[in-house]
């Protein structure tokens, strides 16, 4: 027979219980649509990287294709002289703090089983371009699908509630890196 125990370990009553969208709001935990805007931000910072092997295969002479006169004035931003907002601002370049969080944000995607990457893929560079939902009906083709856009939907649930936890446990580990 085990001897009596007064004070059992198990017994921690004293920290009230966490919720967790307490935790979302002081940002120890990702949401579902915390994670799709993530990975969002991450497909317009790669869109913004330039293409450097299509860089060099555009080089073509020493000689440049514009001479600019310099005593004319100044060039805006757009690359050309003059005032005019029809052309859009080029966007600037990414900086390493953008590339370092795309980084992140697309190792979370590993969590994911291999074949639901592709959709993944798929649902949020659609949401990049600027939809304001997925466009299920759209994704069927190439995932290969003739029937079950509402399959895909919830393959895709199922697929970044991988995603949202793998996110979760990178900040649960920083939070115990820092504490330690």
């Amino acid at each position: 027979m085990l001897p009596h125990d007064d004070y059992p370990i198990d017994n921690n009553n004293s920290l009230p219980p966490i919720s967790p969208s307490q935790e979302r709001e002081e940002g120890r935990m990702y949401s579902f649509a915390d994670v799709e805007e993530r990975l969002v931000e991450a497909m317009l910072v790669m869109r913004r990287l330039s293409d450097r092997e299509a860089g060099w295969l555009r080089v073509k002479a020493c000689w440049p294709d514009i001479v600019r006169d310099y005593g004319v004035g100044d060039y805006d931003a757009r690359g050309y002289l003059g005032t005019s907002s029809d052309i859009p601002l080029r966007p600037l370049p990414a900086t390493r703090r953008d590339i370092a969080d795309m980084e992140q944000a697309f190792g979370w995607v590993l969590a994911a089983k291999p074949e639901d990457r592709k959709l993944i893929a798929l649902a949020i560079s659609a949401l990049a371009g600027g939809a304001k939902q997925v466009p299920w009906m759209r994704l069927r083709k190439p995932m290969g699908v003739k029937l079950g856009a509402h399959g895909l939907r919830k393959r895709y649930g199922r697929a970044m509630h991988d995603v949202v936890k793998a996110a979760n446990s990178t900040i649960s580990k920083a939070l115990l890196s820092q504490s330690v």
